[in-house]
């Protein structure tokens, strides 16, 4: 089955002071397939942990989950939607890899 139409969806997440820090972005295809919410950083790192990890501002880390379930609720939604126009179950959304099995 081949479908033509995607969607592009994508955010920006902000700090206290109105500068982005984060930015993400999912594409739908309405096959099925749940949504991936790709996020890339740019927060300023104000140190280091033992085994290497960047430290960040708590604030930006509980700021940032947020707006990352905010677009995943959206992209499932509009998958959905997307799905429906397709002729594809849009249950299978809900369930990771689950396209792959509908055959």
């Amino acid at each position: 089955m081949e479908f033509n139409k995607s969607i592009i969806l994508s955010g920006k997440v902000k700090d206290d002071n109105g500068n982005t820090f984060a930015e993400m972005r999912t594409v739908l295809d309405g096959d099925g397939s749940t949504p991936v919410v790709m996020t890339m950083g740019r927060q300023d790192v104000v140190g280091f942990n033992d085994d290497g990890t960047p430290i960040i501002p708590k604030v930006h880390e509980e700021k940032l989950k947020e707006a990352q379930k905010k677009l995943q609720a959206e992209a499932i939604k509009q998958q959905k939607e997307l799905c429906v126009e397709n002729g594809v179950d849009p249950d299978l959304v809900n369930i990771i890899s689950a396209e792959r099995r509908r055959r």
